[in-house]
């Protein structure tokens, strides 16, 4: 790590606590429909463009309102059964990543990922200590720079690194051919061994971090699968869902096709880390020059030479002549993903659900642990609408299988209404209770999803 100066940045005054309520009862903006078997609940409404969304240890739910900062969420009984909303931080800048480890409160901006010294009794941050800056120069350009972050832990359950992930510059960027560009990638930073709460270390410049993986072009979620056992120990699985562009000018590709293709993804990274916190080279996951099919036949009489392609396949963008369809297609340049999404769908999100010992009857089954669930933000500007939503993605025994059917836990009613009628997922979290939290940035909502109880 380099030594220089810290820098603190978008230090927002710190000011009283604030608190307002909503009680349960109070229905979503726009129909929806929900699974056979579940229900769904608002618990908070008019809300700020709410985006990531993370439990504490004390299960207070806390949200990145994208234009106003970040509040947690409580639930209370007085003056009636409800949610309580209490402002943490006033920081307009904050984008969407959010992660909580004790009383380290990450998260991130345009440019840096900061960290708060955060109080989980009061749910509030240190007004005496401005946020350090704990990774600067994130590329703050190009059409996403919202910057999603994972935890990494070790088997002690003790937080080692934070993973950070970076869009394009464009949205079909060359530069993300390069693993030093720091495009379309997921970089990692180990954290030095230190005592709790917190310190000042010297920050890191986003070109320090090692490359976890490069050629993902826009990796809006992820999270780790402690894959059942079938993995080999000390094996990290990392599953990350992937936005795929807006293809036009290929050719041989006309807009018939291209309004179903190609798959948005889910992609595994799978790494070890050494004594030392090494990592090995990463790999190139295909952007900007390789992409998923997911309809081969959506125009059967114009884009004859994919009929009889698994959906799944590769196909290339022929953006180079040597980067073509078999280039892509050779699992030596590229790893293709595990699974693809209906296109345009925008996945935004993913969680794995694992059974607690707070389950009660109104948790999700036992039967879906080690599944995984995805939020659909939901297509623009498309023909036919698509997304806004969330899925379950079984998985078994850890490994998705090509091709898998997914099935929506809920979805908007009425797509044509969308996207400016409708819910839009973006964030989830599960709670110690077994059930399933969802932000929804568009239409300013927190709901839960859980399982109906029979009466």
């Amino acid at each position: 790590m380099k030594l220089i100066a810290i820098v603190l940045v978008l230090a927002v005054p710190a000011r009283a606590a604030t608190s307002t309520f909503q009680a349960l009862g109070k229905g979503f903006k726009a129909p929806v429909v929900v699974a056979q078997g579940f229900d769904a609940q608002v618990i908070f409404s008019n809300l700020t463009a709410p985006r990531g969304i993370a439990f504490d240890a004390n299960q207070n739910l806390l949200v990145v309102e994208r234009g106003f900062g970040i509040t947690a969420f409580t639930r209370v009984s007085s003056p009636s059964a409800g949610w309580r909303r209490t402002v943490v931080i006033e920081n307009p800048k904050l984008t969407q990543g959010i992660q909580v480890d004790g009383r380290n409160l990450y998260v991130s901006s345009g440019d840096s990922i900061l960290v708060y010294e955060y109080d989980i009794a009061t749910t509030s941050v240190d007004a005496t200590h401005p946020p350090y800056t704990f990774v600067g120069g994130l590329p703050a350009n190009g059409p996403v720079n919202t910057h999603t972050l994972q935890l990494e832990t070790d088997l002690t359950g003790r937080t080692v690194a934070v993973l950070v992930a970076v869009g394009p510059s464009v949205n079909i960027d060359p530069l993300a051919r390069d693993p030093n560009s720091g495009r379309s990638t997921i970089r990692r930073f180990p954290i030095p061994l230190r005592e709790a709460p917190l310190y000042d270390p010297v920050p890191f410049d986003f070109s320090e971090g090692q490359v976890l993986a490069y050629g993902l072009r826009n990796p809006t979620g992820f999270t780790f699968h402690s894959g059942w056992n079938t993995f080999t120990a000390g094996t990290k699985n990392l599953f990350v869902v992937d936005n795929g562009p807006e293809l036009d000018n290929v050719p041989g590709l006309d807009a018939a096709f291209l309004s179903e293709n190609p798959a948005d993804e889910l992609q595994q990274i799978q790494y070890t880390v050494g004594p030392d916190s090494e990592i090995p080279s990463p790999q190139f996951y295909g952007f900007p020059d390789c992409f998923t099919i997911w309809n081969p036949a959506a125009d059967e009489l114009g884009v004859r030479q994919y009929l009889g392609t698994k959906k799944g396949a590769q196909f290339s963008a022929q953006l180079t002549p040597e980067r073509d369809d078999a280039w892509c297609r050779n699992k030596k340049n590229n790893v293709a993903p595990v699974l693809p999404f209906q296109a345009h769908t925008s996945p935004l999100d993913i969680k794995f659900f694992t059974p607690s010992l707070f389950n009660s009857n109104s948790s999700f089954p036992a039967t879906y642990g080690g599944d995984a669930f995805v939020s659909f933000h939901g297509s623009l500007g498309q023909p036919l609408p698509s997304g806004y939503g969330v899925v379950r993605v079984p998985f078994i025994h850890g490994l998705t299988p090509p091709n898998v059917d997914y099935s929506f836990v809920i979805q908007a009613m009425n797509l044509t209404t969308c996207p400016g009628d409708c819910i839009r997922p973006v964030g989830l979290a599960f709670g110690e209770d077994g059930k399933l939290y969802v932000s929804s940035d568009n239409s300013g909502e927190l709901f839960v999803l859980q399982r109906k109880i029979a009466t």
